[in-house]
Formats: C-alpha cells, structure tokens, sequence
C-alpha cells in the first residue's frame, strides 16, 4: 500500500469516529506539521499551539475528511495559514499589552499582591467550571502541575493525542473566559501569560 492509499484508509477511518486512526496519522504528520510551523514562528510554543489547533479541527471535522484529495498538501498548506494567523493575532496582543502596561501600576505593594491572588484563584476555578471533568483533569495536570502529554496519557490512560485534544479545548474555553473577565483584576494578564502561554 503506498502513501496515498494509506492516507485515503487513514481518512476513511477517522471520518468514522475512529481514534486509533487518528493517532496514528497524529503520530506520522505531527513532526512534519510542527517543523513548517516553527519555520513560520520561530517560537516552539506557538509551533505546539499550531499543531494542536489543526489536529484538533482534523477531528473536530472529520466528517469533511473524504473532501480532501491530497492530505499532504492541504497539511501544508493549512499549517502555513495557521502559523500566519497566529503571528498576527500575536503582533495584536503584543500591541494591546504595551497599551495596557501604561495603565497598570508597575509595582504591586504586598496587600494588593494578596488581595488580586485571591482574586485570580477565583477567575481561574470560574474558568475551570466551564470543562468538562475529563477537560478540566486535563488542564490542572498540563498547566497547573506541570505534567507533559505523555505522562498524563499514561496516567490517565489515554492516547497523547486524545490528551492534545482535550487540552486544546480546555485551554481556549480557559483562555476565553479569562479574556472575557479581564476588567475584574489588572494581574489577569499575568494569570493567562502564565497558564496558556
């Protein structure tokens, strides 16, 4: 079976609901799809940010899968409009926090540093209620433990992309929630560099 057969067998499969095929086409483009996208950013996090986002619209719209005549080039060529689209909405909120830093205090005394901690511990588990269990498990071991994808799939016996996944759409409900809520405290910006950054 060549190539393209194989990917034709792979699609056909995941536009089933099939998850093993998925991984598995996960697993064989992801180091090709990150390589194009670091080439875009130049930044690692946002090369893992690109390929998390078109795996997750892979399966997010798997039934369109068969519309795809050649998955290799469209790959490419949806990594390339991902990772531009990535660098605009960066140079956009580089923008906006240089606005902002003119209207924050640069030094927080201790009482108000306490007060905003509380306050941001109360954003955050607002934030968290919005996943679902598995989502929200998800996310506190990734972003709040510290835990990388391989070890939170084999702790929670999951695959890594399954994990990916989950963890894509947790951090943008967290993320949308947090930017919603960005009148509530001037230390939010700081929560969501930490957390989804």
């Amino acid at each position: 079976m060549n190539a393209i057969q194989e990917n034709y067998c792979l699609i056909k499969d995941i536009s089933k609901g099939d998850e093993q095929a998925f991984q598995k086409l996960f697993m064989y483009y992801k180091d090709k799809v990150y390589s194009i996208a670091l080439v875009y950013s130049e930044n690692s996090n946002d090369a893992e940010e690109v390929v998390q986002d078109i795996f997750l619209r892979i399966w997010k719209y798997r039934a369109k899968l068969m519309e795809i005549n050649n998955l290799e080039a469209w790959l490419i060529t949806i990594t390339r409009n991902s990772s531009l689209t990535l660098l605009k909405k960066r140079a956009l909120e580089s923008k906006r926090k240089e606005g902002l830093s003119d209207y924050f205090p640069k030094y927080i005394n201790d009482t108000t540093y306490l007060i905003e901690e509380k306050q941001l511990q109360g954003i955050l588990e607002e934030a968290l209620k919005h996943l679902s269990p598995r989502q929200r498990k998800i996310f506190e071991l990734s972003k709040i433990q510290g835990k990388d994808r391989t070890s939170i799939a084999q702790s929670l016996g999951l695959s890594p992309a399954t994990v990916s996944v989950h963890l894509t759409i947790a951090i943008r409900v967290v993320r949308n929630f947090l930017h919603g809520n960005i009148y509530k405290t001037s230390a939010l910006l700081f929560l969501i560099k930490l957390i989804l950054f």
